[in-house]
């Protein structure tokens, strides 16, 4: 009986290590297999490193020109709106040639009065233009209240005078206007 199984011990033992032969095998070739796929893997991932530090490194250049662009367009914003003021200069500057030369004051009048609607032309082309409250309620988004005028002929709180124009640009307030506001006249005390 020990003989038999001296027997089947040998058999077994070729087929295990013909088996055993076999998984190693097969493990080899499953560890090259993962060797070349990690070998990928950390190539995909210095590749895609590289690729990250280039988009960094636009990225930056981006920000660096689009912060150059913007001090650019601070800078000069306002040259179209000069270059109209200056028009606006020059006739000023005529109207006063004329004043001296002349002592026709209605036409120093007429000159002046040229050179405002220019100016206030100007303004409105580009989106300036003056705050009409005179006779409405008073808005302190709109003006400051700087006088008090006791009145009964007007509403509490209604503008009765405008002692400094307001400006809009587009519908934000440039400067408020100064106003004067209507308040109830103050109750004289009857002497007795």
């Amino acid at each position: 009986m020990e003989e038999k199984n001296k027997e089947s011990q040998e058999k077994e033992r070729p087929e295990s290590q013909d088996e055993l032969k076999k998984e190693l095998e097969q493990l080899k070739q499953k560890e090259r297999e993962l060797e070349e796929k990690l070998s990928r893997l950390e190539q995909v991932a210095r590749s895609s490193n590289l690729r990250v530090a280039e988009l960094t490194r636009e990225l930056e250049q981006l920000k660096e020109r689009y912060r150059r662009d913007l001090i650019e367009q601070q800078k000069y914003c306002y040259d179209k709106f000069a270059l109209e003021l200056l028009e606006v200069l020059d006739d000023l500057e005529r109207a006063l040639e004329s004043a001296r030369l002349s002592s026709d004051l209605d036409s120093l009048v007429m000159g002046v009065e040229m050179v405002y609607r220019k100016m206030r032309a100007v303004f409105e082309k580009f989106g300036i233009k003056e705050i009409e409250i005179e006779g409405k309620p008073f808005d302190p988004y709109l003006a400051e209240a700087v006088e008090r005028v006791e009145t009964d002929e007007k509403p509490e709180g209604t503008v009765v005078k405008v002692l400094r124009k307001g400006y809009l640009i587009h519908e934000r307030v440039l400067r408020p206007a100064a106003v004067a506001v209507a308040v109830p006249p103050a109750k004289k005390e009857q002497e007795s």
